[in-house]
């Protein structure tokens, strides 16, 4: 693959080339399509084969849905599964999780107990104690 043609203007928050055009603010990898191909046709996403955002080489550039662009980024592990404490919609904390585990293990509680004491649902709990969305880690 040919190198990465990179846009030195403004960025978006995101690291996309960035311009006005027309009152509108236009990711420049898109500029670049539309200069080279054409209109993008309704629906479609101008994704990156080469990752690197600022990038307007159209030789780097194709076509996709959204649903492409996120297998895309499964595919090129760009798109971590963040758990636990790291999740950005955690509502717990690892000190609570801990403590959903131990009630748990200890029985004589429902998830459903649990999920009421800790304001989560019963399956939410049952995926804390399972380690589905907060890690089990091991203590030395």
């Amino acid at each position: 693959m040919s190198d990465c043609i990179e846009w030195t203007g403004a960025r978006t928050g995101a690291g996309y080339g960035s311009r006005h055009v027309g009152g509108r603010r236009v990711a420049t990898h898109r500029l670049a399509w539309i200069e080279a191909y054409g209109p993008i046709p309704d629906g479609l996403c101008v994704l990156h084969r080469c990752d690197n955002r600022p990038c307007m080489n159209v030789d780097h550039l194709f076509l996709g849905t959204r649903l492409d662009n996120m297998r895309d980024m499964v595919a090129k592990g760009r798109l971590p599964r963040r758990v636990g404490a790291l999740s950005s919609t955690a509502r717990l904390t690892q000190a609570q999780v801990d403590a959903i585990r131990e009630l748990y293990a200890a029985g004589g509680i429902s998830k459903s107990d649990i999920g009421r004491q800790f304001g989560i649902s019963n399956s939410h709990a049952g995926r804390v104690i399972s380690g589905r969305c907060w890690p089990i880690t091991t203590n030395p």
